[in-house]
């Protein structure tokens, strides 16, 4: 008897667990959601680093995203919904992450290197 049951919860638990959607037409891929994402970070941090009020620094966000949302063609509701189906896949979820993290070591990266101007070439 206990076998019996512990099988028919098993089958209902198969049969009523929650089915992950095909990607559905129209969202953005990950590259684009990470590039994104990694730009919105950059902004609040540069927006944080600004230290004023929590309502000035609410409507200059704001606008910068605004500007961001346009200078990476973007529609901030369909980014969202992207968003949003990304998070409910943890792996997809953490390959953006990757890719995030990939991109501020290479940035960080190059902007160790040394860069040189004119002026600091004729010093030499």
């Amino acid at each position: 008897m206990k076998k019996v049951f512990l099988i028919l919860i098993i089958c209902l638990c198969t049969f009523c667990a929650k089915k992950k959607a095909v990607n559905p037409k129209g969202l953005y891929s990950m590259e684009q959601v990470a590039v994104f994402l990694k730009d919105l970070y950059m902004l609040e941090t540069r927006v944080k680093e600004l230290k004023l009020t929590n309502d000035s620094t609410k409507v200059i966000f704001a606008f910068y995203e605004k500007k961001l949302f346009e200078e990476h063609q973007m529609e901030d509701s369909l980014y969202r919904e992207s968003f949003k189906y990304y998070m409910d896949d943890i792996k997809g979820l953490t390959h953006i992450y990757e890719i995030i993290a990939d991109s501020l070591s290479l940035e960080e990266r190059l902007s160790i290197t040394p860069k040189y101007d004119s002026a600091d070439l004729s010093e030499m």
